[in-house]
C-alpha cells in the first residue's frame, strides 16, 4: 500500500479507562494537528500508547491497561474495535467494520511468549523494551521468538495453549494505517544496537549501554546522506552515459520540435544555480554543480546549441531531484533549530552527520547539549526524517525540558513541519504555552474544558 492510500484516523473512543473514564477524541483532520489536554491521571499518555499498541498489534500493553473498549474510526468510514473481556482478558474480541459489513475475531491479549515466560521463574519482563525478557540467571535478553524457540516445547505444553496469532484479515487491515509514537522520554532509547550489546552478562552495568538519541540520529543522518548521494551519483552517471545518444536522437527530431526559448533556458539555469547554491549552503553538496551562464550569452546560440543546453538543463534537474527530500527536510530542520540555539548551531557534515559547533567554530559533542536543546533536535528530526506520509504521529509532552519561549514556538513549527511532511499529529500536553491561541485545535478529556 502506498503512503497516499494509508487510512487517516478520524475519531478515537476509549471506554472505562481505569474503570472510570470514557474518552472521545475527534481529530482535526483539516489542520492535521490535534492537541489533547486534561488533568494528570486521566490517561492522555495511555491513550496515545493504546492507539499505537492497537494498530501495531502490541497486545501485551493493552492487556495491562484497565479498559472495556477502544475504537478507532478512519476517514473512509472504516472502524476497528477491541472489546476487552471482563472475565477473561485472553477471550477478548476484535471487531472490524468495513464496506457496511461487521466482522468479529477472538483475540488472546497474552501472547504465546508471554504465557511461556510467565511459567518460568527465571524469566522477567524487561522494564523498558517491549516483548523482551531478562534471564535473571545470567542477565541475557530474550525476544518473543527466542522464548518460543527455546522454551516452547519444554515442560508442560499447556503453557503455549491457544492460538495467539492475529486473524489474517485483521492483520492485513492493520497494514493500511500507520502510527509513530514519540514518547516523553526521548533522549536515551534502547535500540537494536543496544539490545545486541546487552546480550552479554551484567547488561545494566555495561558502560555506555544507552546511546543518546542525538548521537544515534546524527549517525542515522550520516548514513541517509551517504545513501542519497549514492543514488544521486548513479542517476548522474546513467544520464551522462546516455547523453550522446539522446542528443543525436534529439537533433534528428529538431525540425519537428520546438525547443525552449532563450528566456526559458535562462530562467531554468538561474533556478538550478540557486538550488545548487542552497544544497552547498546546507552541506549536502560540496561543490556547485551548475555554473552561471549570463543570459546575454544565450541570445545568439543556434538551434543545435539550444538543444544541447535544453538537454543539459533537463538532465541537471533530474539529477538534483534525487536530493529534494533531504534538502527540504534538512533546510527546515536547520532553520528551526538554529533559530533557537544560542551561541551554537547545528550543521550538516558528510563525514559525521549532524554536528554542533560554537560561534567561534569549535565542534561540540551532541550529547553535551542541554537537555532542552537535545529534546528539540530529537523531536524535530524525528518528525522530519522518521515519519511516513499520512502517518498518525502521537507526541507525548513536547514541552518537556523546553523554556516557555520554545514551548510557544512549538505549535507553529509543528504546523509548518506537517505541511511539508504530510502527516497527522495527536499531541498530549499540559502546557498552555503549547496551545497558545489555537484552542480550536484542543480536545479536553477527563472533565477538562
Amino acid at each position: 500500500m502506498t503512503e497516499s492510500e494509508l487510512r487517516r484516523i478520524e475519531r478515537v473512543e476509549v471506554d472505562k479507562l481505569f474503570g472510570i473514564y470514557d474518552h472521545s477524541i475527534d481529530l482535526k483532520l483539516d489542520d492535521r494537528v490535534t492537541l489533547l489536554h486534561g488533568p494528570n491521571g486521566t490517561g492522555k499518555t495511555v491513550v496515545l500508547r493504546m492507539i499505537d499498541a492497537l494498530l501495531n498489534d502490541r497486545r501485551s500493553y493493552l492487556r495491562r491497561i484497565p479498559f472495556s473498549r477502544i475504537a478507532i474510526r478512519f476517514h473512509d468510514g472504516t472502524e476497528m474495535e477491541l472489546h476487552k473481556s471482563r472475565k477473561d482478558e485472553d477471550a477478548s474480541t476484535l471487531k472490524l467494520y468495513e464496506g457496511g459489513k461487521e466482522r468479529s475475531f477472538p483475540i488472546h491479549l497474552r501472547t504465546g511468549a508471554e504465557r511461556i515466560a510467565a511459567s518460568i521463574g527465571h524469566l522477567h519482563p524487561h522494564p523498558e523494551v517491549p516483548d523482551t525478557w531478562i534471564d535473571i540467571r545470567d542477565d541475557e535478553l530474550l525476544s518473543s521468538s527466542e522464548i518460543i524457540s527455546r522454551y516452547g516445547d519444554h515442560g508442560s505444553p499447556s503453557r503455549a495453549k491457544g492460538d495467539s496469532s492475529l486473524n489474517p484479515t485483521f492483520s492485513a487491515f492493520l497494514k493500511t494505517a500507520n502510527t509513530h509514537l514519540i514518547e516523553a522520554q526521548r533522549l536515551f532509547p534502547f535500540g537494536r544496537d543496544q539490545r545486541e550489546r546487552s546480550r552479554r552478562r551484567h547488561w545494566q552495568s555495561l558502560p555506555g549501554y544507552m546511546v543518546s538519541t542525538v548521537v544515534e540520529y546524527s549517525n542515522g543522518f550520516r548514513n541517509m546522506l551517504a545513501r542519497t548521494m549514492a543514488d544521486y551519483g548513479r542517476r548522474s552517471q546513467a544520464l551522462d552515459q546516455s547523453f550522446p545518444q539522446r542528443l543525436i536522437a534529439a537533433q534528428g527530431e529538431m525540425p519537428a520540435q520546438e525547443g525552449m526559448s532563450v528566456e526559458m533556458l535562462g530562467r531554468r539555469i538561474s533556478e538550478l544555480e540557486d538550488k545548487t547554491a542552497e544544497l552547498k549552503e546546507i552541506g549536502i553538496l560540496e561543490e556547485t554543480q551548475v555554473r552561471s551562464i549570463p543570459v546575454g550569452r544565450l541570445e545568439n546560440i543556434d538551434p543545435a546549441q539550444a538543444r544541447v543546453m535544453e538537454l543539459y538543463v533537463n538532465d541537471t534537474t533530474k539529477k538534483l531531484a534525487e536530493l529534494d527530500y533531504l534538502k527540504d527536510r534538512s533546510r527546515l530542520l536547520l532553520k528551526k533549530i538554529n533559530q533557537k540555539y544560542q551561541h551554537k548551531s547545528i550543521r550538516v557534515d558528510s563525514e559525521h552527520g549532524l554536528v554542533a559547533e560554537s560561534t567561534d567554530g569549535q565542534d561540540l559533542e551532541l550529547d553535551c547539549l542541554s537537555s532542552g536543546e537535545q529534546h528539540e533536535l530529537v523531536l524535530y528530526y524525528d518528525l522530519l526524517f522518521k515519519v511516513r506520509s499520512n502517518t498518525i504521529v502521537l507526541i507525548d509532552e513536547p514541552e518537556l525540558s523546553l523554556h516557555v519561549t520554545w514551548q510557544k514556538e512549538f505549535l507553529p513549527d509543528l504546523l509548518e513541519i506537517v505541511e511539508l511532511a504530510d502527516f497527522d499529529a495527536l499531541v498530549a500536553t499540559h502546557s498552555p504555552y503549547i496551545i497558545g491561541d489555537r484552542d480550536d485545535l484542543m480536545i479536553g478529556i477527563g472533565g477538562s474544558n
